[in-house]
């Protein structure tokens, strides 16, 4: 069993997240959602949370925030509630950055963050060449390096975010592929922390898919490097490679609901949570646009 953090303060909300758990929507919630139209949102929820009155994504909104309280009380985890905040406040300084429009922003404080020596210089330098992803890019590394100092607080983190950085570097490979200048982008965005190496990217981004799939299929990540990359090239979307990403990340997530004590169940139900809310926001955008039933239901991690 990968260690947490044991702390046994969390007993008390522990209990309570046991029970916030049960709760937690399952895939059958989903697909009957994605066959139904709009108006039938509410009956097919009218057993969960999801029954506020008013237009549902308000209601979603509210839940958010909601929820948001909760792990904010309960987290006694300064750096566990900075790797939780901390992307939020990078996003509404690229927002900021970029003047993009309010409504994008989080309820976070970033005037602390402004203030940072490392986040001075990025802007500095952004001031010098103007350009918008290099600006993203070094932000994004500066967020990577803070979040691996802190998931140091347990294995359970350092092993979680291990994940996370090898994922998002597999993300980017695929996406970095789709332009000619490949090898500068994918330089541009690796994240070092990835128990990949940069190479081993560098060395196959123009490679076929077979010989790609063939490279990692000794890894953990075999499986969503073959089909969300033959997906990617068959159908020309990444819906199954982000779909399959979620999975990974949300499974082991699910090794929080055998902890006893610790931080880690809090953060693993919150981060369960804002993935339920993210996806029936989702669904419900796609049914307002139309989109394809088979598309939705290609989108939803299989995890519930």
């Amino acid at each position: 069993m990968i260690k947490g953090t044991e702390d046994t303060r969390y007993a008390f909300v522990n209990g309570m997240i046991r029970a916030k758990e049960a709760k937690l929507l399952r895939k059958n919630h989903f697909d009957r959602l994605i066959e139904a139209g709009i108006d039938n949102f509410r009956p097919i929820l009218s057993d969960t949370v999801y029954t506020g009155t008013g237009e549902f994504l308000g209601v979603l909104m509210d839940i958010e925030k909601q929820e948001r309280q909760f792990f904010n009380k309960y987290c006694l985890h300064n750096e566990v509630k900075e790797i939780v905040f901390l992307p939020e406040a990078i996003h509404n300084l690229k927002v900021k950055l970029k003047n993009g429009d309010t409504r994008l922003l989080y309820d976070v404080d970033i005037s602390g963050l402004e203030s940072s020596p490392e986040i001075i210089e990025i802007i500095s330098e952004y001031l010098k060449h103007k350009n918008i992803f290099i600006l993203s890019t070094e932000l994004d590394k500066f967020l990577c390096k803070k979040i691996k100092d802190l998931s140091n607080i347990s294995q359970f983190f350092s092993e979680y975010f291990k994940i996370y950085f090898d994922l998002e570097n597999i993300r980017s490979f695929f996406r970095a592929r789709q332009f000619e200048n490949s090898v500068e982008i994918f330089k541009q965005v690796y994240i070092e922390y990835s128990s990949i190496s940069e190479k081993i990217f560098l060395e196959n981004l123009n490679k076929d898919i077979d010989t790609i799939t063939r490279i990692f299929r000794n890894t953990i990540y075999g499986n969503i490097v073959e089909q969300g990359g033959n997906y990617l090239e068959t159908q020309g979307s990444f819906l199954k490679l982000e779909r399959l990403c979620d999975e990974m990340k949300l499974q082991f997530l699910k090794l929080t609901r055998y902890y006893t004590f610790g931080v880690e169940p809090l953060f693993g139900y919150y981060q369960f949570k804002l993935s339920e809310i993210k996806r029936l926001r989702q669904v419900y955008m796609g049914k307002q646009y139309n989109i394809p039933v088979a598309q939705l239901k290609e989108s939803i991690p299989d995890v519930w």
